[in-house]
């Protein structure tokens, strides 16, 4: 779930709100919860934009487990570990997830559609559906086994995770990932027992989980998520592996504060009323007028129009005049949100009536035809003026008069607009009041279901906004009066919104027994289902904006349809057709069981597992002191010219940096703090066996501007476990390593100390492995080196020019049509490219560039033989125009019975099936040892290993 563009309008507008993850520099966080659909998706289609790309299913849980284990390494959370996967979802969002996966499918099929079109081969296997990430399918049954194996493992073999309490839910547990934390969270909250200073950490990459955040109002809650640049080629790969990745981490105690900051002007127009976590209701709420994934954006709303700062300043504007709130608390306050919304359709005019200035000089140009065009307007509206009021008007005159009429004229024209919109978008033929009445208590009814969603849970699993656009401001009327009420209902079965929300392309993720219902023409719901199908930008600028303008599921039709189907199903598919509890997990050292992998060849059975476990409801610190800190005693010196000089430099570096790099304006800075930051702690050994935890610090000095810095620490490191004594930091069997040399990286393990532990020394005991035997391989090493040749030996060989060789190593370039006639710009490289000139880069152990020529290997002689025995024709053309840079497929197979697209893939085709394809390029400046002599270094490695490790007792420390 999300709302597009809204985290960079916010990281623009508020620049510190984010800070880039630093290991020693991470809050302590009690709690840290997981949306697990961006790990999930990121794991199994970093790049959608290559057609090439594809992936297995065991490479995807292991990354998957991967990033689970750096995120949690990350926060190291010390009491609740909760991971959320997307279960059924509430029938409102399920319209924007069908519209994605239409388009997704659509996407998916134009491209492989058009890399077929330019000639390139694709891979046999099936490509990764990312409509499969939906539950009830077949892969996340398997990812669930999968998560269960993982949390088990873990639990019985990692420390780091036995204090915690691990909570699953997965894909059977209905609703969205990010409102099951909610929901957990909340109902922590209510228990007596709740901590009000636990702290929140939620990874996940939706923008609306600020607002979520906030809905809390927890005072100790941070976002992590990935960093995000802006700006990007479209095209660019996601990175997959989470240690090339940047943290950011967005705590939303500055959110509020800058909250706080935005609506400060309130503050003298309301006096006491001002109250902070009311007003972060309220600015929850307008964000919801600019649109998510339950409703429509309102007409010409667009947060990259700067939507956002209209809202706020209507909100300052309006908010004295209403006597209250919107929101309170979950509630929307009607009679006032009439005010403001009354308030704020001034907008729409003001709209149009830049459009109307352009209207009045196009038509005084060709004429009034777009005025003829309200005609029709007029039977709609003749209520609005009586008999009587036009005889009144007719007998004026004077100076007003022509105002008057351009009053009229806007006013008609500004219905005609709106009229306009509502017949194209909505394809009604005529625009009642009431239709206006619905569509205005349509939207604000789809407010009240958000407002309830964020702040209360699902009050409607049934609910919908029925409509793809929203209706104006200016239409948004006599609404105080409305009655809201939602019935509950039950959520959809998994198979059930797999057929809402899946198109016909993606059948094949449906059990079997309902496939058809997707694509015969004798299904009853076969128009839910179109192949083809139009978007709407609606004033966005990006494609994945865009409107899909497909039919909403009747729900009714769906479920009467499925009916005849349901006996059909397999006790497998029964099994995954299910809803269950949030599972939870805890460590156990009394329990000890095995535990079998449900993927054996790639993940070991839990010979020894000590997990508890059970299903249940969701069950939902900081140290502060408040001591002055004591200055350090100071003396003056004397400062020479070049000190004087730095400091001013400083001075300028800190102001624009907090200016450019943070939105803040430090003013005059007349003191700089000169200091090192802190990088670690260690333990330092002293008399009689005690140790001293010391601070460890950055050796560059940095300055601080003095108004910048806090003068007393409030939040200390409270989850470090101090040590006073060696016998306590050391007690025996402990394990340890070794980082001094000689045997550096030596694991071993601390023995009973006893009896030097006072002369500051414990007694450990090293496994020390034997080094390799390598000098013999080093002496002989010649004897496994590559031989390489000049180009005119292996010509001598094959039969050809030395020209052909160096041309074939490289890049030759195969185009469509002939050299007289070609056709498109589309080049094939059917050339080794096992050498690259200007990159300055060749392959290991093919190639190699010395100052004066190219050299080549034996193996680059048996590659030429092959490819002039399979493909020989495009050696003559070569040959015959050596000089061209690209040659063309109907010279080269000029035959009518020749077809030169095929024989273009078949060489392609070659190229990549041969191991060379996949070997990387090195500079040609660098030393690389060939694959032989690293064979023999594994070799001796190996041979090593096996080799009895010796035992080496030291009494340091």
């Amino acid at each position: 779930m999300g709302v597009p563009k809204f985290y960079r309008w916010i990281s623009e507008r508020y620049p510190c709100l984010s800070e880039v993850v630093k290991e020693h520099q991470i809050p302590e966080f009690d709690n840290l919860y997981l949306d697990m659909n961006g790990i999930i998706h990121q794991c199994s289609h970093p790049n959608d934009e290559d057609v090439h790309f594809r992936i297995s299913e065991e490479k995807i849980f292991a990354d998957i487990f991967h990033y689970l284990e750096v995120l949690f390494r990350i926060i190291k959370p010390r009491k609740v570990f909760f991971m959320a996967v997307d279960g059924v979802a509430p029938r409102a969002k399920m319209n924007q997830q069908r519209g994605r996966r239409f388009r997704s499918a659509k996407e998916a099929e134009d491209k492989i559609k058009k890399a077929l079109e330019k000639g390139e081969v694709l891979p046999t296997e099936a490509r990764f559906d990312s409509n499969c990430i939906t539950p009830g399918t077949d892969f996340m049954a398997r990812l669930q086994e999968q998560l269960k194996y993982f949390v088990h493992n873990k639990l019985s073999t990692d420390k780091l995770w036995q204090n915690v309490n691990v909570y699953l839910s997965g894909h059977e547990t209905p609703g969205e990932g990010e409102h099951k934390i909610m929901e957990f969270i909340r109902s922590e909250n209510s228990k007596p027992s709740h901590d009000p200073n636990t702290r929140h950490c939620l990874y996940g990459l939706d923008a609306d989980l600020i607002m979520l955040g906030l809905t809390s109002h927890e005072p100790n809650f941070s976002l992590l998520r990935e960093e995000v640049r802006f700006g990007g080629k479209k095209n660019q790969k996601r990175i997959s592996a989470p240690e090339e990745t940047t943290f950011h981490l967005l705590h939303l105690s500055l959110m509020r504060e800058y909250i706080d900051y935005e609506f400060s002007g309130l503050r003298n127009q309301i006096g006491s009323d001002y109250d902070l976590e009311r007003i972060i209701d309220d600015w929850i709420l307008m964000g919801f007028l600019v649109g998510n994934d339950f409703i429509p954006h309102l007409p010409n709303l667009h947060i990259s129009h700067d939507a956002l700062p209209l809202l706020y300043k209507t909100y300052i504007s309006a908010l004295p005049t209403m006597g209250g709130y919107l929101n309170e608390n979950g509630h929307l306050n009607l009679r006032n949100f009439e005010k403001y919304i009354e308030k704020l359709a001034e907008f729409d005019r003001e709209h149009f009536s830049e459009i109307f200035v352009d209207l009045k000089w196009f038509e005084s140009k060709v004429g009034n035809k777009y005025l003829n065009e309200a005609a029709g307007l007029a039977a709609e509206r003749e209520a609005d003026s009586t008999s009587s009021e036009r005889v009144t008007g007719e007998g004026k005159g004077g100076v007003g008069d022509d105002e008057e009429e351009e009053d009229d004229m806007f006013e008609t024209e500004f219905r005609q607009y709106k009229r306009t919109y509502y017949m194209t978008k909505m394809g009604v033929d005529v625009v009642s009041d009431d239709f206006l009445a619905k569509q205005a208590k349509c939207y604000v009814e789809g407010i009240q279901w958000i407002l309830h969603y964020y702040y209360h849970g699902v009050q409607s699993w049934s609910w919908y906004y029925p409509y793809h656009y929203a209706p104006f401001l200016s239409d948004i009327r006599n609404i105080s009066e409305l009655k809201l009420t939602f019935d509950l209902e039950k959520p959809f079965m998994p198979f059930q919104q797999l057929l809402a929300v899946l198109p016909a392309a993606s059948k094949e993720l449906l059990p079997e027994s309902y496939r058809h219902l997707m694509t015969s023409e004798n299904s009853p719901i076969i128009e839910y289902y179109p192949v083809d199908f139009k978007t709407d930008l609606n004033g966005k600028q990006q494609e994945w904006e865009a409107v899909v303008l497909i039919p909403f599921i009747d729900e009714r039709c769906l479920l009467a349809a499925m009916e005849p189907y349901n006996l059909k199903m397999t006790k497998e598919e029964k099994a995954r057709n299910r809803h269950t509890e949030c599972a939870v997990y805890s460590y156990d050292s009394e329990k000890d069981f095995m535990y079998y992998s449900p993927l054996p060849q790639l993940f070991p059975d839990i010979v020894h597992c000590h997990v508890r476990f059970c299903l249940e409801e969701p069950p939902g610190v900081q140290r502060v002191y408040d001591r002055p800190s004591t200055p350090p005693p100071t003396k003056v010196t004397c400062l020479s010219d070049k000190e004087q000089k730095d400091w001013v430099k400083d001075v300028q570096g800190l102001t624009e940096h907090f200016l450019k790099r943070k939105g803040i304006m430090v003013n005059e800075t007349s003191v700089v703090l000169y200091g090192q930051l802190l990088t670690g702690r260690k333990y330092v050994p002293k008399a009689n066996g005690v140790v001293e935890l010391e601070k460890q610090w950055a050796k560059q000095v940095l300055p601080f501007a003095y108004q910048t810095v806090v003068k007393d620490i409030k939040a200390f490191y409270s989850c470090l476990t101090c040590f006073k004594s060696l016998d306590e930091l050391f007690p025996p069997a402990t394990t340890v390593f070794m980082v001094g040399n000689p045997y550096y990286g030596a694991v071993g393990e601390v023995q009973d100390s006893s009896d030097v532990i006072k002369d500051g020394r414990v007694r450990v005991v090293f496994n020390v492995p034997h080094e390799p035997q390598l000098e013999p391989l080093i002496q002989n090493q010649h004897k496994y080196c590559v031989k390489y040749s000049p180009g005119y030996v292996l010509a001598s060989r094959l039969g050809i020019t030395s020209y052909l060789v160096s041309r074939f190593s490289g890049s030759i370039f195969i185009g469509r049509g002939s050299k007289r006639n070609p056709c498109g710009e589309q080049k094939a490289n059917v050339g080794l490219n096992l050498k690259f000139n200007k990159k300055n880069e060749e392959v290991p152990g093919y190639t190699k560039r010395t100052e004066k020529e190219w050299l080549y290997s034996a193996a680059v002689e048996e590659l030429l033989a092959e490819y002039l025995d399979r493909f020989s024709e495009v050696f003559n053309s070569v040959s015959r125009n050596g000089h061209d840079d690209v040659f063309y497929e109907d010279d080269i197979w000029p035959e009518e019975d020749q077809n030169g697209a095929e024989r273009v893939a078949e060489i392609t085709s070659w190229l990549k099936s041969h191991p060379v394809s996949s070997i990387g390029r090195t500079s040609c400046d660098l030393q690389v040892l060939d694959s032989a002599i690293v064979e023999r270094i594994e070799e001796a490695v190996e041979k090593a290993k096996v080799t009895d490790i010796h035992s080496l007792k030291l009494q340091e420390l």
